[in-house]
């Protein structure tokens, strides 16, 4: 009777582990997505990822041991659903367990935030299916592929917003000159940012409540931003400088937006295969949105020459725009550039230089004294 118990139990066995293998073996139900729980965001904010995986069979999926690739500079604030952590030098690896029954979806989340610039991908996940016995694992990958934008962070250096702010409001004056009260092109609330002379007495009485012109958008832009990602030496620092410059642009953009002050970029960076052109009329609304996207994604590199950059600017600005031109170092290449722009625009750029503009270390008083200097 025994020996008749014992071979029942064995032939169960042998059944569930062939079932179990078969199960392991076609996994081709399984689904997997792993995606943030916003498409951009500022370095540091804190956001969620969720990672989702889901049974469309009809049947219980095997075990399932998943290895799922996050972004290396993810920084996880709280994981409960993860035990292991493993950092490569390309991703961050969670490792999980989940059984899914049929025709269900396990739903995992945890909290990160990514205190860096760029586009950062959640790729792929690779799922170990196990047999009833424990004696075989399969292999199987899911691809992903939704990402996360990081803005450029902004710059709250004092002296240097003071400079930009300066500059701003001497570009306000300009546009208020250059504006034609005939190119009105329509109307809209008054939101306090305005100057005075746009209001619109005549709909504000209409419609009682303050209105403003609102111009040709021919008239509205006043400046045109250049931003250069070309190397100019320096390739100890370059990386630095590169992320030093979307800084910059992104401060001065919003400071513009602030104050309503319409404005073109235009730049060589690595975002499109050729120069990425963007333009705001103020207010950051979408425009702003989509130029902030752009300086988070673009990769640090540059699509042509600077001198190609300010011959398609010239070609295209407007002999009174105002021009600022952003790069990390001025080098022969650069000045030769500017030289040209300049005969062609006879004056009027501004220049900004991430190598003069890059806050310094602070000196270590340590290394100091060791040199046998004085120190105050």
């Amino acid at each position: 009777m025994m020996l008749v118990l014992l071979v029942i139990v064995i032939l169960v066995a042998l059944a569930l582990q062939r079932y179990s293998v078969w199960r392991a073996e076609n996994c081709r139900d399984i689904r997997y997505e792993c995606r943030p729980s916003v498409r951009a965001c500022e370095p540091g904010d804190v956001f969620l990822v969720f990672s989702n995986v889901k049974n469309v069979g009809r049947y219980p999926s095997p075990t399932l041991r998943i290895e799922e690739r996050f972004p290396k500079k993810l920084n996880v604030l709280e994981a409960e659903e993860y035990d292991v952590k493993v950092l490569t030098n390309d991703h961050r690896i969670y490792n999980s367990t989940v059984i899914v029954r049929g025709r269900q979806q396990v739903k995992r989340f945890l909290r990160a935030s990514i205190s860096e610039r760029g586009e950062y991908h959640f790729s792929f996940a690779e799922m170990y299916a196990g047999d009833f016995l424990g004696l075989n694992e399969f292999e199987f990958l899911r691809t992903n592929d939704h990402t996360i934008v990081i803005y450029p962070a902004k710059i709250e250096n004092g002296d240097l917003l003071k400079a930009f702010t300066n500059a701003g409001d001497e570009i306000a004056m300009k546009k208020l000159l250059l504006e034609d009260p005939i190119s009105v092109c329509g109307y809209r609330d008054y939101t306090g940012r305005e100057p005075m002379r746009r209001i619109s007495w005549t709909q504000s009485a209409i419609r009682n409540e303050l209105i403003v012109k609102n111009y040709d958008p021919v008239w509205q832009y006043s400046l045109t931003i250049v931003l250069d990602m070309q190397f100019h030496g320096d390739f100890d620092r370059h990386r630095e400088y590169q992320e030093f410059c979307f800084s910059l642009v992104r401060t001065f953009c919003e400071m513009l937006e602030e104050r309503m002050i319409g404005y073109r970029l235009i730049t060589n960076a690595n975002i499109t295969s050729g120069l990425s052109r963007f333009s705001s009329t103020g207010g950051k609304g979408g425009s702003f949105s989509r130029i902030l996207y752009a300086l988070g994604s673009a990769g640090n590199g540059c699509v042509c020459s600077v001198e190609q950059l300010l011959r398609d600017v010239c070609i295209e600005n407007r002999q009174r725009d105002s021009i600022v031109f952003v790069s990390t170092r001025c080098d022969d290449q650069v000045r030769r550039a500017l030289d040209m722009m300049r005969e062609y625009k006879g004056g009027g750029i501004v220049t900004l230089y991430a190598e003069e503009l890059f806050p310094q270390a602070a000196p270590n008083p340590d290394d100091t004294e060791a040199k046998g200097e004085p120190t105050a």
